[in-house]
């Protein structure tokens, strides 16, 4: 395998999808830079990019690295064997790219990346977030220090997406959020709501970022937060820091 040949067929990809290098980078996350780099073969793409390019392209992995198989996936093919009676399995995905019109996050198909999780797992969330079920869950690719030490750059967290975490977010909670209702980017962060103002305060663990306001005037709530961040390799639910410490 030689980044030549994963250049050659990343070019190969994004022509065949009739996208430009700045809009095949952006719902990725990256510039036309570095999107251009990894064609040239002056940098190797990723394996998290290849990753996140399966997910939301439904392009083959194993296509972009060996040049085997096809380069898009065929769903009649790819269905995977369902999970054992007491897994179920989710999807992972990468910030706003499957979001819906109302902000909600739908499920990307048979061609994501899916992890399984233990039934008893999800239970447990639920009944500590009051509420929830299995398709409100979903696995999410985070990107960027600026959650630092809570969350790493290309962590993978798990995500609780029920309607009622987006109407009633915990001020201090860590949530997938957008700055605007049509914004193609969606952050994680740590929120507070400010009423009096009608702010909705985004937030990084990592003081180096500064916080963000954002206007609420005559924005449903729920059109700017995607779901709460319930877990990281542990529990989420009980970290929020104390409000004077915020």
């Amino acid at each position: 395998m030689t980044n030549q040949g994963i250049s050659d067929r990343l070019t190969l990809l994004r022509t065949h999808l009739g996208k430009s290098q700045s809009a095949f980078g952006e719902i990725l996350g990256v510039t036309y830079a570095t999107v251009s780099r990894w064609e040239k073969g002056e940098t190797p793409a990723p394996e998290m990019a290849l990753i996140a390019i399966e997910t939301i392209y439904g392009a083959s992995r194993e296509w972009l690295k060996t040049g085997e198989g096809q380069m898009l996936f065929e769903p009649t093919r790819i269905a995977p064997p369902p999970p054992p009676p007491d897994f179920i399995d989710r999807p992972l995905i990468v910030g706003a790219a499957t979001c819906g019109p109302g902000g909600e996050i739908q499920d990307p198909g048979p061609s994501a990346t899916r992890y399984s999780l233990r039934k008893d797992f999800a239970e447990r969330i639920f009944a500590r977030c009051g509420g929830g079920s299995e398709k409100d869950l979903f696995y999410l690719l985070c990107r960027g220090e600026s959650m630092r030490p809570t969350i790493l750059d290309k962590e993978i967290v798990l995500l609780h997406t029920g309607l009622a975490q987006r109407l009633e977010p915990r001020s201090n909670g860590i949530y997938l959020v957008k700055r605007e209702p049509h914004d193609t980017e969606a952050r994680v962060k740590r929120i507070r709501i400010d009423k009096t103002n009608s702010e909705l305060i985004l937030g990084s663990d990592n003081r180096a970022f500064q916080p963000v306001n954002v206007h609420l005037e005559g924005i449903p709530l729920h059109q700017l937060i995607l779901g709460r961040v319930v877990w990281v390799g542990r529990y989420l639910l009980d970290t929020d820091p104390p409000e004077e410490d915020w």
